[in-house]
């Protein structure tokens, strides 16, 4: 049996050392590398732990020793292991290459796989989903002439676990899937034809319900492709049509008239069960002197399905268009992106929803020392829900949503040496909907940064936050202090910061929060590096109608020792 033969391969691939070889080796270079070479280091790790005014939310002390080693052979193969220790645990293992190895070595112009791989054709056909089995690809440099083709394990079989009436895995038949991409690429033009299939074997497991799973079909074919229609103006398309049965154990379908449907030999055999799909993707790009112009296309059929991906979103239709427009010798750069899309392409919904999405950026240097950015977006959806009355449709119910934000940033160099600057941040997003729901963010941050000596880094800051409803408003605000110096030319690095908040709702004080965070980390020659960490937080609840003033305090440090070899 296929399956079984498989399976010993995979056995005794684990046996040889469970190996995991990088892609993209080259087999003409082996003879230039060591015959070993071993990497990876040693981490000891303690955290600790205390709280007062509540419960604690961790143990008080916890340690975990890690060991992580690479054995690698003729610069092709690579044998991981690690070694985890803890109070909660002690294990050795391999990581994940114990389950899934593979290798991708290189000759020439020739890219074989072997094992767990995953390659990618397109986005509509296979899109880099992990096989066990082999491919290979061929890309010569001096031969415009490209092909690259797999077949492998998509899905391994898995029977329905349960018990009790609880499911704890759900089945799933073996999947087998192969295909090929052959195309043509030279100077500006590209073009690539792309054939995908995978099949579940419908007697790889033992199905007791037959509503729950049924076995797959599935045949893609694509078409991929770069040119330039001018000069200045470049396509692109990525075309896939998917031909897909959700039972192939459905009865057979016949069409009396000559379609190409009934003419794909033993790669596919249409059904009861069968659908017919397209995906299509198209992109303009117009480059200009001093600009660029976009335009895209996008539409996905309902239930396009590809056993190549593992997600795709179907059933919408999208255009889009988009500029960018750098002036006076790059000092000032503007874009601008505009689109609408839409879902229920076969009216088939219930609800339909459509979207327009704006959005808009500008960054202008000003001068050497005067730097600002700002941007723009805004998001429209509209859903449109049907009314049934009788059977019949008779009305449509209307629901929208409108999100507009903005930010701007500025940054003033102080000084010829940039050792100073002051910084701020004024950022507002609105949000209302057909039901007259409304909420407002606004954020601001302003802040003054100095170097001292190229030794010392101190950075005074300030933050607002408002947040406002129509039945709320919560805000809080505060300064923050952080100092960093570098000890031992420049060896270790220390960096402490003071946050000082207050936060209000409907403008009473409601809590009052501290935060200190102190940090040190210290290179000890090329192999070793020690770390530590402190963070201590005071959070005190002022005096309400309904309850007394709280506090609590928290306090959690951490030391880290790591030797890298």
């Amino acid at each position: 049996m296929p399956g079984n033969r498989s399976k010993k391969w995979v056995i005794a691939c684990i046996l040889l050392f469970s190996i995991d070889i990088v892609q993209g080796q080259d087999l003409e270079k082996i003879g230039e590398q060591k015959a070993v070479t071993v990497g990876g280091g040693i981490s000891w790790n303690n955290t600790f732990y205390t709280a007062t005014g509540m419960e604690n939310r961790r143990d008080p002390y916890f340690w975990q020793f890690n060991a992580n080693l690479n054995f690698n052979f003729f610069g092709v193969v690579q044998t991981p292991f690690s070694l985890t220790i803890s109070q909660q645990q002690k294990n050795f293992n391999q990581p994940q290459p114990f389950n899934r190895f593979g290798l991708s070595p290189n000759y020439k112009s020739i890219t074989a796989h072997l094992g767990h791989r995953s390659m990618s054709f397109s986005q509509f056909t296979l899109a880099g989903t992990i096989f066990l089995g082999t491919g290979a690809e061929y890309k010569p440099k001096n031969n415009p002439w490209r092909a690259s083709a797999m077949y492998g394990q998509l899905a391994k079989p898995v029977n329905k676990v349960a018990s009790d009436g609880l499911v704890f895995t759900q089945p799933t038949y073996r999947r087998i899937g192969y295909g090929a991409k052959i195309g043509y690429e030279k100077d500006d033009f590209s073009t690539h034809l792309i054939m995908f299939r995978a099949e579940d074997d419908e007697n790889s497991i033992s199905v007791t319900d037959s509503l729950e799973i049924r076995p797959e079909e599935n045949l893609v074919l694509g078409l991929v492709s770069r040119f330039k229609v001018i000069e200045s103006l470049t396509f692109e398309i990525d075309y896939a049509y998917s031909l897909f049965s959700r039972d192939v154990t459905a009865p057979k379908s016949v069409l009396n008239e000559y379609s190409f449907k009934n003419n794909l030999g033993g790669l596919y055999n249409f059904n009861s069960s069968s659908t017919f799909t397209n995906a299509l993707q198209s992109k303009f790009i117009y480059s200009g002197d001093f600009y660029q112009l976009n335009a895209s296309y996008r539409r996905i059929d309902p239930d396009f399905i590809t056993l190549g991906s593992s997600f795709l979103n179907n059933d919408l239709e999208d255009i889009s268009g988009g500029v960018a427009l750098p002036l006076l010798d790059n000092k000032v750069s503007l874009s601008a992106n505009a689109g609408v899309q839409k879902n229920n392409l076969n009216n088939q919904l219930a609800a339909e929803i459509k979207r327009f999405i704006f959005s808009s950026s500008a960054s202008i240097r000003f001068s050497e020392r005067l730097n600002s950015s700002f941007s723009y977006s805004n998001f429209n959806s509209n859903t449109s829900q049907m009314l049934l009355q009788r059977d019949v449709l008779s009305d449509t119910l209307e629901f929208f949503q409108v999100t507009r934000s903005g930010t701007v940033n500025a940054t003033y160099q102080l000084g010829k040496e940039n050792q100073n600057s002051v910084f701020t941040t004024f950022s507002l997003q609105d949000a209302t909907d057909s039901d007259k729901n409304q909420s407002t963010f606004t954020n601001i941050n302003a802040g003054y940064t100095t170097i001292l000596n190229q030794i010392w880094r101190i950075t005074l800051s300030g933050s607002y936050n408002r947040n406002e409803t129509l039945e709320n408003e919560t805000s809080s605000y505060g300064p923050v202090l952080g100092v960093g110096r570098s000890l031992a030319n420049n060896k270790i690095q220390t960096n402490l910061s003071v946050n000082l908040f207050n936060s209000y709702q409907n403008d009473q004080l409601q809590s009052r929060v501290s935060n200190i965070r102190w940090s040190a980390n210290s290179s000890i020659g090329k192999h070793q590096s020690v770390s530590l960490n402190a963070f201590y937080i005071i959070r005190r609840t002022e005096v309400s109608e309904l309850a007394e003033a709280t506090g609590i305090t928290e306090l959690r440090g951490n030391v880290n020792y790591a030797y890298r070899f």
